[in-house]
């Protein structure tokens, strides 16, 4: 009888083969949920916790009043943008401030949720005549400001919580983890 080569993978080879693709995975799975994304969130939530309280001790050393100007940016990966501004000659003016003249991105995938006063805010694209522009909260040079809540989530990430910044009248804003709503 005569026998003829039978051309096929081993066990051995199919195991090691199904390692490796196991492994790769893994590599990818711990790159795409690493804790680094949620460290960003975190970040993004204490630097504007720290940003609404310099800058309501600024309007009430300055006895100006300042917003809190909150917009999608399409142009950028549809990031969200805060910049804060203050109100000169019934003008919304840009902050000359080393802390506060710097916009605060919240780069895509972050997504914010924000409560003025109770009421959700829809944010809107950014609008071209600067004069249209409106603050989403405010601080007044009395020390108080909209009572507010910024919840920052990001979705790709597997820790299903939401850095919450929330502050009250008199400011003293703080950042908490927790459920999203």
């Amino acid at each position: 009888m005569k026998h003829t080569a039978q051309r096929g993978f081993t066990l051995i080879e199919i195991l090691v083969a199904v390692f490796v693709i196991v492994m790769v995975a893994s590599v990818v799975m711990l790159n795409l949920s690493s804790p680094a994304r949620d460290r960003m969130a975190e970040q993004n939530a204490q630097s504007l916790a720290n940003m609404l309280n310099y800058a309501l001790d600024e309007a009430e050393f300055s006895a100006q009043a300042y917003g809190l100007f909150v917009w999608r940016n399409l142009g950028r990966d549809e990031s969200i943008d805060m910049e804060f501004r203050r109100l000169d000659d019934g003008l919304w003016r840009r902050v000359e401030d080393e802390v506060l003249s710097a916009p605060l991105v919240f780069e895509s995938p972050l997504e914010l949720r924000l409560q003025s006063e109770g009421g959700l805010v829809e944010l809107a694209v950014k609008p071209e005549d600067e004069i249209q522009l409106r603050p989403i909260f405010w601080l007044w040079p009395s020390g108080e400001m909209s009572v507010g809540k910024v919840e920052i989530r990001d979705p790709a990430s597997p820790s299903e919580q939401d850095w919450v910044v929330s502050w009250t009248l008199f400011g003293q804003a703080q950042v908490t983890l927790g459920e999203p709503e």
